[in-house]
């Protein structure tokens, strides 16, 4: 699929992205520009990512032939919450505002954020119409001119706010890439109704505070572990936990988009109970992925820290990063398999009490646990991403009609038992490069294999329906 394409490239490059940028940054201004990245992220969900849920709710084909006042409504909202946040910039700056970091950066991550509010947003509107192709040229164009002007600002100036900037560059020219495709009708405020806004707020602002609870545990702890132990400290530990979120984030998404938009459609045509049982079907294939792909991670980490992160970061990094792979887990978990189930029923207030717990977990562990050092504060961010999943899967399981199949994953379970005994004594006893692609490629070749050999989720039956497919086709 063209929606796919995208998502691959994206994974490689923002892979890239955080690894250059902490290799010229260095520790220090890395853990600065960690937390005004985290502010983007605070500032895009939020305030802004209420709209791109409403739109991929109440948006779709049909909705723009037959309801036009919908993404008129939708647009107003977008073009007003930005002029908002910008007003709002301008009079902090010229009043003086003390941030506690460099106003340029704050002011550079303020306009990421809202840079990031729209490119979801448009993002959204394209998944919602199913035009794959200016979806795929939004991403990559945002991308590709990232690692080109980020990386670079990075280089040349050794300075976090450029850096910053570089992204919100990246993001205008990725708009403008697809500003004819995505279009409907020239904006007109009249055309917005605010019943539909209404309408939007109330289904998409629980969801939103439980979103913006999960985004604010690792500015928080980003934040406090810089005044504890100093900005170097708070980059290590923002290099391993940036790049956890960037590669479970992104598969996170990739399940979310290519299995939520098949939910909703089987809402729409054949009910909520065939809808459900996809959801469940669903949760074994995000089990399938996130567990080997974890799994893997783990195994790889000593070469892989050896021969891709900058030597400025080595064992801070592997050291963090174990302590953050279960709470990636979770959230790949979540938000790939039963954050539909909420978005299906509407039951979004339940996420948003889940969430308030994790993060009192998380607050409890950070200042409580003061023995630990500065692993409490990745021990806090994971224990309120597991805490999370543990309360939404309850819920969520409750509510099916039909639970996941629990032969599919126990073998799901067994075969990444199986993998990681079989390649977990090949760590350390080769070079980087050649003990990275080996475990790697065993890895594979064992998981795939026993995914095969016991069609979990039919994909032994669906490979050979494709390759017959492509036989008739040839």
């Amino acid at each position: 699929m063209t929606v796919l394409l995208p998502f691959v490239i994206n994974a490689g490059l923002n892979f890239a992205l955080g690894l250059l940028i902490a290799y010229f940054l260095g520790p220090a201004e890395f853990g600065r520009y960690a937390i005004g990245a985290a502010i983007i992220v605070v500032l895009n969900t939020a305030l802004l990512d209420w709209i791109r849920l409403s739109t991929v709710r109440f948006y779709s084909q049909k909705s723009r032939e037959e309801q036009p006042q919908i993404r008129a409504t939708l647009d107003v909202l977008s073009a007003g919450m930005t002029i908002a946040l910008t007003g709002l910039l301008v009079a902090a700056v010229i009043a003086g505002v003390d941030f506690g970091l460099p106003a340029m950066l704050v002011a550079a991550s303020v306009l990421g954020g809202i840079c990031a509010g729209l490119f979801d947003y448009h993002g959204a509107i394209a998944r919602a119409r199913f035009l794959d192709a200016a979806y795929a040229r939004l991403v990559i164009v945002k991308n590709v001119l990232a690692l080109l002007l980020m990386v670079g600002g990075a280089w040349w100036t050794r300075d976090p706010t450029i850096v910053m900037l570089g992204g919100v560059i990246s993001v205008m020219a990725a708009l403008l890439a697809v500003r004819r495709s995505l279009a409907d009708a020239p904006l007109v405020w009249s055309a917005a109704r605010r019943d539909l806004a209404l309408d939007f707020a109330r289904y998409a602002l629980p969801l939103v505070g439980a979103n913006a609870i999960y985004s604010l545990i690792p500015l928080l702890n980003r934040s406090l572990l810089a005044d504890a132990y100093g900005f170097a400290e708070a980059g290590y530990f923002s290099l391993a936990a940036d790049m956890g979120l960037r590669l479970f984030g992104t598969l996170a998404a990739t399940l979310e988009i290519v299995m939520l938009r098949e939910v909703l459609r089987l809402d729409e045509t054949k009910g909520r109970r065939a809808a459900q049982k996809r959801i469940a079907d669903n949760l074994v294939i995000v089990l399938m992925v996130a567990l080997p792909v974890a799994a893997g991670l783990f195994l790889v980490l000593p070469a892989f820290e050896k021969l891709l992160v900058p030597v400025a970061f080595h064992s801070h990094f592997a050291a963090y990063m174990v302590l953050l792979l279960p709470g990636f887990v979770a959230l790949t978990i979540f938000v790939g398999g039963l954050y539909p189930v909420f978005l299906l029923g509407k039951r979004t207030a339940m996420v948003t009490l889940a969430a308030c717990i994790g993060l009192a977990a998380n607050l409890a562990l950070v200042f409580c646990a003061v023995t630990a050092g500065p692993e409490r504060f990745a021990l806090g961010q994971t224990i309120s991403f597991l805490i999370v999943l543990v309360i939404t899967g309850w819920i969520a399981l409750r509510s099916l009609p039909v639970l996941p199949k629990l032969r599919d994953v126990g073998v799901i379970i067994a075969a990444v038992a199986i993998m990681v005994a079989v390649v977990w004594p090949l760590s350390g006893r080769f070079p980087p490069l050649p003990e990275l692609l080996l475990q790697g490629a065993l890895g594979v070749a064992i998981y795939g294999g026993l995914m095969l050999a016991c069609d979990v989720a039919r994909c032994r039956t669906l490979l050979r329906l494709w390759l017959a497919l492509r036989k008739r086709a040839a």
